[in-house]
C-alpha cells in the first residue's frame, strides 16, 4: 500500500497534479492545501483570493499581502468594519494553529453568527479590562463591611429608652458583657465611656462605633444610687455563641412554676421595684416551696429582681433539682423561702 502511494504521488508530480503527502489525494499543481484532509501543501497560490470590502481606490488593495496605505476611509461602512474584524480575527486563529486543526478552526470561525460576535466579544473585553478592578473593589467592599461588622460591640442585654438613659430590660446570655459587669434588669445605663447616655438610641449608637474588646467605664442608677462598673465589649458572634451554649446545656433549664401574669411594681414607702406574682400554679416548684399569688419577688437566688423580664432569665439559669433562695415581700413582711427548682 505504502509502495501503491509512492506511487501515486511520483506519477502526480510528473503529471499535471501533485499528490497530498499526508493522505496521497491527487492535487492540482501549486494548490496550498489539499482539498480532501486540509494538510498544507507549500507556498502557492491560493484557491481563491478573499475580498476585502473598501472604497478608496489607494485602499482597495485584494491581496493579502503587506499593505502601504491605510485600510480605513471616510467612506468605509460599518458593514465593511464587520468584514475586516472577521477577516482580522480568522488570520489570528489561523496563525495559531497550522494543518488540519487550522483548516476546520477557520471553518468553525466562517459559522459563528453574526450577533454572537457583537455581543460575546465585547463582552470578553470588558471581564478583561474591568474584572479585576471590579474584583478589588468587591473585595474591598468586603473588607470595609467585615470591618464594620468587627468594630460593632455587643454588651448582651436588652434595653429601652426611659427618663435619663438606657433601661435594661434583662440581661443574657450568662458570661455576657453585661452579666459579667454586675448588671441586671432595672438598671438605668446613663454614661458609657465618658460618653453621656439619655435613650436607647444613644447607647446602640456608641456600640455600633466601639472596638471589640474595649474595656469601658458604665455609670448606671438601680434603686435610685448611682453606681459605676467596668464593662468589656464583646463582639456580636461571641454573644450568639454564649446563647448557643446556655441553651443547648446537659442540665436543660429551670422551673419554677408560675404563670406570666406578673407585673414590675414599686414597694410602697421605698424606691425598690419587684415582680408581682399573680398566677403561682398548684403542686409546681414555687407553690411547693410556699409562694403565693401577691408576693413580690425582689431577689432570686442573690440577685436583685426588678423586672418581669429578668426573673424568666434567672429562672431559666437556675439548674434542675437545685435548690435557690427567693427573696419576697409579702404585704409588710420581707421573707426568705427556698424553693428546689423543676426542669423545662
Amino acid at each position: 500500500m505504502q509502495s501503491q502511494v509512492s506511487t501515486d504521488n511520483r506519477t502526480a508530480r510528473d503529471g499535471d497534479g501533485s499528490g497530498c503527502p499526508n493522505c496521497g489525494a491527487l492535487m492540482p499543481r501549486d494548490m496550498r492545501f489539499c482539498r480532501a484532509c486540509g494538510c498544507r501543501l507549500g507556498e502557492g497560490i491560493e484557491e481563491y483570493t478573499e475580498t476585502v470590502r473598501l472604497k478608496d481606490g489607494p485602499h482597495t488593495d485584494k491581496t493579502r499581502g503587506p499593505q502601504t496605505a491605510s485600510r480605513f476611509s471616510s467612506t468605509t461602512s460599518p458593514r465593511d468594519f464587520g468584514e475586516m474584524a472577521r477577516d482580522s480575527r480568522r488570520r489570528a486563529i489561523e496563525s495559531m494553529t497550522s494543518g488540519l486543526g487550522r483548516w476546520k478552526v477557520g471553518r468553525a470561525c466562517k459559522r459563528v453568527p453574526r450577533w454572537m460576535i457583537w455581543v460575546i466579544v465585547p463582552i470578553f473585553v470588558a471581564s478583561l479590562i474591568g474584572g479585576p478592578a471590579s474584583i478589588r473593589r468587591r473585595s474591598a467592599a468586603t473588607s470595609s463591611s467585615a470591618a464594620s461588622s468587627a468594630a460593632h460591640s455587643y454588651i448582651g442585654s436588652e434595653y429601652k429608652t426611659v427618663d435619663g438613659g438606657a433601661f435594661v430590660e434583662d440581661v443574657s446570655p450568662p458570661g455576657s458583657a453585661s452579666d459579667l459587669a454586675g448588671l441586671v434588669g432595672g438598671d438605668v445605663i446613663t454614661s458609657v465611656d465618658g460618653k453621656r447616655i439619655t435613650s436607647e438610641s444613644d447607647l446602640s449608637n456608641l456600640l455600633s462605633e466601639m472596638p471589640v474588646g474595649k474595656t469601658v467605664e458604665v455609670v448606671y442608677t438601680r434603686d435610685g444610687e448611682t453606681r459605676t462598673t467596668k464593662l468589656t465589649t464583646i463582639s456580636e458572634r461571641d454573644n450568639e455563641r454564649l446563647a448557643e451554649a446556655f441553651d443547648s446545656r446537659p442540665q436543660g433549664k429551670g422551673f419554677l412554676g408560675i404563670d406570666d401574669s406578673m407585673a414590675r411594681v414599686q414597694i410602697p414607702g421605698t424606691n425598690l421595684y419587684g415582680v408581682r406574682l399573680d398566677g403561682v400554679r398548684e403542686n409546681r416548684p414555687a407553690y411547693l416551696a410556699g409562694l403565693q399569688n401577691g408576693d413580690i419577688i425582689i431577689e432570686f437566688d442573690k440577685v436583685p429582681i426588678r423586672t418581669e423580664a429578668e426573673l424568666n432569665k434567672r429562672i431559666d439559669r437556675a439548674l434542675p433539682r437545685s435548690t435557690v433562695k427567693v427573696v419576697v415581700m409579702r404585704g409588710n413582711e420581707r421573707l426568705e423561702v427556698m424553693v428546689t427548682m423543676g426542669k423545662e
